[in-house]
């Protein structure tokens, strides 16, 4: 657990919430076990645990107890339902394709640039990493992907996917914590920006990110590159934060090359908390690209997050 402590002091009754796991670090957490304990361990199981002595119950095999009423917890329906995932395949049909290609090239990548006036460098490392790839950027505003897209060529961005996280939809997924009127305008969100960006929820917090993984490989098998955000969050005051070491799982795991790409000025245009847009100066800069391979996921992260600050 040490390598999952980031410098806190572990004891029984430390809780998962207090580690502050994201869900990629949850599978990786799960992955270290299974080699460890030569066992499988339900992901859904881990997302419920409440502390470290719940996780030592579960892999003792405790049969009573709080190991025990989470286990039954994960099997139950009730459960199966707040974890599963339906992955939006018909985004990646010809038809889709087209519109999202006509709305991109008519309306919302002109839009963008009329607020972003960006200043693209790099363009030309991109030749050294052919398609599909990982696009790895540090994240400023809601409009990065618009943004990136704006910056990419066309043969390139045409087969984007964006992973957005999964608790920006929660209306969407959980509608029965949410007003109605909730539910349909995030759907409606939802359902657009999987049409017109391609959009592929990762949960951050919540169980399923193991399906995801598999939605993203399967993307990334058929010709599609991923754009991802590693800090998990945005920035206000501009400044990177440390990547995640979900990234150098899906770097290694996935075996694509990843490309830096660092973005400056988006949170001028479109500060966090703000309803409009206002112009201003962009810079978006590519990297080149990165073979990542093996299992020390930090560090495989802590490559990928410096080649981006050196942008």
């Amino acid at each position: 657990m040490g390598r999952f402590a980031h410098g806190r002091q572990i004891t029984g009754a430390t809780t998962f919430e207090e580690l502050g796991l994201g869900s990629l670090e949850r599978i990786e957490l799960a992955l270290a076990l299974e080699r460890a304990f030569d066992c499988t361990i339900d992901e859904d199981a881990l997302a419920r645990l409440a502390d470290v002595d719940d996780l030592r119950g579960l892999l003792a095999g405790e049969p009573r107890g709080r190991a025990a009423t989470v286990a039954a917890r994960t099997s139950s329906p009730d459960a199966g339902s707040e974890t599963s995932m339906a992955f939006p395949t018909w985004s990646q049909h010809a038809a889709s394709r087209g519109i999202r290609r006509l709305a991109q090239a008519a309306f919302l990548l002109p839009l963008t640039r009329v607020f972003a006036w960006i200043r693209v460098e790099g363009l030309d490392r991109l030749a050294h990493a052919h398609d599909p790839v990982l696009y790895a950027a540090n994240h400023q505003s809601v409009m990065d992907g618009p943004v990136i897209l704006a910056a990419l060529p066309p043969e390139r961005r045409r087969r984007v996917a964006t992973v957005a996280a999964r608790e920006w939809f929660a209306p969407h997924f959980h509608p029965e914590r949410h007003t109605r009127l909730q539910r349909i305008a995030t759907g409606l969100a939802y359902y657009l920006g999987v049409l017109c960006f391609n959009v592929a929820p990762l949960p951050q917090r919540e169980a399923g990110a193991r399906e995801a993984m598999r939605h993203l490989g399967s993307l990334l098998g058929q010709g599609s590159s991923v754009l991802i955000f590693p800090e998990g969050r945005r920035r206000e005051t501009g400044r990177i934060d440390a990547f995640q070491p979900g990234v150098g799982m899906l770097a290694s795991r996935m075996r694509a090359p990843v490309v830096p790409v660092r973005i400056d000025g988006v949170d001028r245009v479109l500060p966090v908390g703000a309803r409009w847009a206002r112009p201003g100066r962009v810079r978006v800069a590519f990297g080149d690209p990165i073979r990542a391979e093996g299992d020390d996921f930090a560090a495989i992260a802590r490559r990928i997050e410096d080649a981006v600050r050196a942008l």
